[in-house]
């Protein structure tokens, strides 16, 4: 049988160390979650009109406000539970280490299937969705939140290939269309930039976590392996 005792450092710090360093990485990375969950929040809270006279208001609220509301809580949280393991392995807390590898490896979970469905959602699908909602709005007694929406996000019609009702575009001072680009152009855009940019920063943290994992449990067992004195970190 092979003798693992020698595989993990006698001396603490060289465990707990890395690890408050890779927590600290892992906060900044929580924090561009919290940045990209509260752009998409205040960006789609524009949205909440055209929402609610959709007949597809169950999927567009999941898009408009359950998708960038989930990345911004667990970016919340990870930057919290971080600070937890800085604290419990600066501290070397055997049962907050513990406490703490069993909450990263739920998170570790969360963030696989985040990753996953932002990496892999296909952009197109939610534009075609989107549009045919616009499209059936737009031909709605309440197509008013079309124009709102045009002017918010400075662009004309849903497509090149819409129906073309001057009132649903909106006019300058001389009484022409305000803007030129299609609006499937500017949410496509959007949508497709944040998309990747939670799927990357996901995997990161996935990554980082997974490690940081390894070196808590190396440091609860090397906890309990050996008995501490005052002076055993600075044997």
């Amino acid at each position: 049988m092979v003798d693992t005792t020698n595989l993990i450092p006698n001396t603490p710090r060289y465990l707990k160390v890395p690890l408050i360093a890779f927590n600290t990485i892992l906060w900044v990375l929580g924090l561009v979650l919290v940045i990209i969950g509260g752009i998409g929040v205040s960006f789609f809270s524009n949205f909440k009109d055209f929402t609610k006279v959709s007949k597809a208001s169950a999927a567009l609220s999941n898009l408009s406000t359950g998708a960038p509301t989930g990345v911004l809580v667990i970016g919340i949280f990870f930057m919290i539970l971080t600070v937890v393991g800085c604290f419990v392995a600066g501290k070397e807390k055997l049962i907050g280490l513990v406490i703490y590898t069993m909450l990263m490896l739920i998170i570790l979970v969360a963030l696989i299937g985040v990753g996953g469905k932002a990496l892999t959602l296909h952009n197109d699908d939610i534009i075609t969705q989107l549009g045919n909602v616009w499209e059936d709005v737009s031909s709605g007694p309440k197509n008013s939140t079309i124009l709102r929406l045009d002017d918010f996000l400075k662009c004309c019609y849903w497509n090149s290939t819409s129906k073309k009702d001057p009132s649903l575009c909106p006019k300058d001072s001389k009484g022409l269309p305000k803007y030129s680009v299609t609006c499937d152009t500017v949410i496509s855009s959007k949508i497709s930039s944040t998309l990747y940019l939670v799927g990357a920063a996901a995997v990161s943290i996935g990554v980082i976590e997974f490690i940081c994992m390894l070196f808590a449990l190396f440091l609860i067992i090397r906890i309990c392996r050996a008995p501490r004195t005052k002076s055993y970190d600075y044997q």
